[in-house]
């Protein structure tokens, strides 16, 4: 009775720990449990639900202060990051948007650049999208489809990524639904955790590329920058693979200045249709999780970049856990806010391990490691 009634509590006299979101969006809804799921009966819960409203900016545009960050890492033809942002992470001082775009080893030559433009979004019944210059990432109002449009440096770039597994994910620290990190205000999310990309890339060279993979997409924001709350943070994604099932691995690792360690992690399920790629029979969400080590543990070893990752098993499995075993030390490239932030990039490989029809199956696992370092100085972080 005394745990129901401090929960009731809590809930009744909760703020928006940010000024404002979009209408309809499923940000900083309490929630009162983490999603556990070992049995594979999909919940209704918006923790993994897909909300189109949710990859809208959640900070005012026209607001001087906060920042926010959309990424879409792709895992296939050619490494490649794609980031929209609005704002500085790493500082208070006001930044143009600008557009990041990495892509490596296209015929020998990686492109990096950084091009700063306009922001701006739309927000129709169908259609939603943000631009940056000629930048555009858009989705329909289902948020199964995003699509890419790219132009730098003589470089098009056409990405159609559709959500193969109809699920996303939303953190959620002191039980706030995207809650990174409660001081600092830090929200997040996954909207595609393993989506199917197709595309192409024509080149300078009058080259057209046909391009396809699987990709993911996280999207960030804050009212405050990082370094005044976070010395780093980590996040990951891991795709596995096997003859019989496909897991996908979401996971988040954050270490406050006062330090405080907060892991979030998601995994889901997909059982492929026999000869036909990108095609799944069925797919569902088994574990969503924060701050919870019972049901998740993550080791990360700085140094050698080695990561291990467990969910337990339970009656349905056998009691036989989810094991990923990770290395993350190819690194694809960096990017270096205004205030002095810089976040690296790492493609992962590796093996898993889980239960399928109740015994051990093994896999191999395909997937991006990325890293956020503060600034060692906080001469960028002050606000006026």
């Amino acid at each position: 009775m005394f745990n129901l009634l401090f929960v009731a509590v809590v809930a009744a006299v909760h703020i928006p720990l940010v000024s404002s979101f979009q209408p309809g969006s499923d940000y900083d809804v309490y929630k009162t449990t983490n999603l556990y799921n070992c049995t594979g009966h999909v919940p209704v819960s918006n923790v993994t639900v897909p909300n189109a409203v949710d990859t809208l900016p959640q900070i005012d545009p026209s607001a001087d202060q906060g920042w926010e960050q959309w990424s879409l890492i792709l895992h296939g033809t050619f490494p490649m990051i794609l980031r929209w942002n609005k704002g500085d992470p790493s500082s208070f001082v006001p930044s143009p948007a600008h557009f990041d775009v990495l892509i490596v080893d296209v015929n020998g030559t990686t492109v990096k650049d950084t091009v700063i433009g306009n922001f701006s979004y739309t927000n129709s019944e169908h259609v939603k999208q943000i631009t940056i210059g000629d930048n555009s990432l858009m989705w329909d109002s289902d948020a199964l489809w995003y699509n890419v449009s790219v132009n730098v440096d003589g470089y098009q770039l056409k990405l159609d990524s559709f959500s193969a597994t109809l699920d996303a994910f939303h953190p959620n620290v002191a039980f706030h639904n995207g809650l990174l990190d409660q001081s600092g205000e830090w929200f997040g999310s996954v909207p595609l955790i393993r989506a199917q990309i197709v595309g192409s890339l024509y080149t300078p060279l009058k080259q057209n590329i046909s391009l396809d993979g699987l990709s993911v997409m996280r999207h960030m924001f804050s009212e405050n920058p990082l370094p005044s709350y976070v010395n780093k943070y980590t996040g990951g994604t891991l795709w596995g693979y096997s003859t019989t099932f496909y897991d996908s691995h979401v996971f988040y690792q954050t270490e406050t200045t006062n330090g405080t360690v907060h892991e979030a992690a998601f995994l889901g399920r997909a059982l492929p249709i026999p000869n036909q790629k990108g095609g799944f029979s069925s797919a569902w969400a088994t574990y969503a999780v924060t701050d919870n080590p019972d049901l998740y543990g993550l080791s990360i070893d700085a140094v050698t970049n080695r990561i291990n990752a467990s969910f337990p098993g339970c009656p349905n499995t056998n009691e036989i856990p989810y094991l990923f075993n990770i290395s993350a030390s190819t690194l694809i490239g960096e990017f270096t806010d205004l205030g002095g932030g810089t976040t690296s990039y790492y493609s992962i490989n590796g093996t898993t391990s889980a239960s399928f029809n109740g015994v051990v199956t093994s896999g191999a696992l395909g997937g991006i490691f990325e890293e956020y370092e503060a600034p060692s100085t906080d001469c960028g972080t002050q606000g006026p």
